[in-house]
């Protein structure tokens, strides 16, 4: 991954921006509508904080993850933010559970434009005068913008209107692999159509990533949730890889152990360099540290990679 060059002088220093094409947005509205998102996600979303962008997720009553969203609170409305999702299902889907309810859940894709500054953001933000926290899930407003800590080197800027890079006086430096990458390293599966509602939360580690709160009130699946976070019964987790491919395998490719069993499958991949692949993929716990190879080319190895918390 191409980096920008660090500068001496922070007003200098510009990180790169990536822009995020496949950011859903959903504006949900209605006097009900911290309860009713309360009522169905897996984290606490009502804050003491001013701005929040907490990571939760949307699963069934089974426990398998359906969608992934960073919610937040502006002003009287909310935001769901959701990554690779079809955002109209999502919708469709919500809206059976609203009920009597005053909540409105209506698509602003279209209105909002998203890219991810990478690289040493700390300078970028000062010299804008963007008071930024360091904590995941730290929101920042500026220019009518978001400015969203996804990790120490990420962060998610998120504007009705204008590209990122317009208001910022930026440009587009970094590309969406190099947002992939970066998301990647910290463990974030993108809940794709393909793999939605397969995976339970632990699978997806999303109890690691705090984007499950163990203390608050029903939602659904959270009985799955519990019961699997008291027993210690997780099989299997998402563990990250590298490897030299020449091919960047798709979603769902099968992981193979060394007795060319089936052990995990791949969530999420990029290409990094010219032959060179990082990788997401649910695998069984007690084959994860073994000798694996990627069904497309099982001749060769992987290595196992770290994920925060791990």
């Amino acid at each position: 991954m191409m980096m920008p060059t660090t500068s001496a002088s922070p007003e200098n220093f510009e990180p790169a921006l990536c822009p995020l094409t496949d950011m859903g947005v959903i504006e949900v509205t209605g006097d009900d509508a911290e309860g009713f998102l309360n009522g169905q996600l897996s984290h606490d979303v009502r804050s003491r904080l001013p701005l929040r962008a907490t990571l939760s997720a949307w699963l069934d009553a089974r426990g398998r993850v359906l969608a992934l969203f960073r919610a937040i609170r502006t002003g009287d409305h909310w935001l769901l933010l959701t990554r690779g999702a079809e955002v109209e299902a999502l919708i469709r889907r919500l809206r059976m559970f609203v009920l009597r309810a005053d909540v409105q859940l209506c698509n602003q894709s279209s209105r909002w434009q998203a890219a991810a500054a990478l690289g040493g953001i700390e300078p970028w933000l000062e010299s804008r005068s963007i008071a930024l926290g360091a904590g995941t899930g730290d929101v920042a407003t500026a220019n009518g913008a978001l400015f969203i800590r996804v990790g120490p080197q990420l962060v998610y800027l998120v504007s009705a209107g204008e590209a990122p890079w317009d208001w910022t006086g930026g440009n587009p430096s970094g590309t969406e692999e190099s947002a992939a990458l970066e998301e990647i390293r910290l463990g974030l599966v993108n809940l794709s159509p393909q793999i939605a509602g397969r995976y339970t939360a632990h699978m997806l580690n999303l109890d690691r990533l705090g984007a499950v709160a163990f203390d608050k009130g029903c939602y659904p699946g959270q009985e799955v949730v519990a019961r699997t976070e008291n027993l210690g019964t997780v099989k299997r987790r998402v563990f990250r890889y590298s490897g030299e491919l020449e091919h960047e395998p798709t979603v769902g490719t099968a992981l193979l152990d060394s007795g060319g069993s089936q052990v995990g499958e791949v969530v999420r991949a990029v290409r990094v360099g010219e032959s060179r692949v990082e990788l997401l993929a649910v695998v069984r716990i007690d084959s994860a540290t073994g000798n694996l190879t990627c069904a497309i080319e099982p001749g060769s190895a992987l290595t196992r990679e770290s994920l925060p918390g791990e």
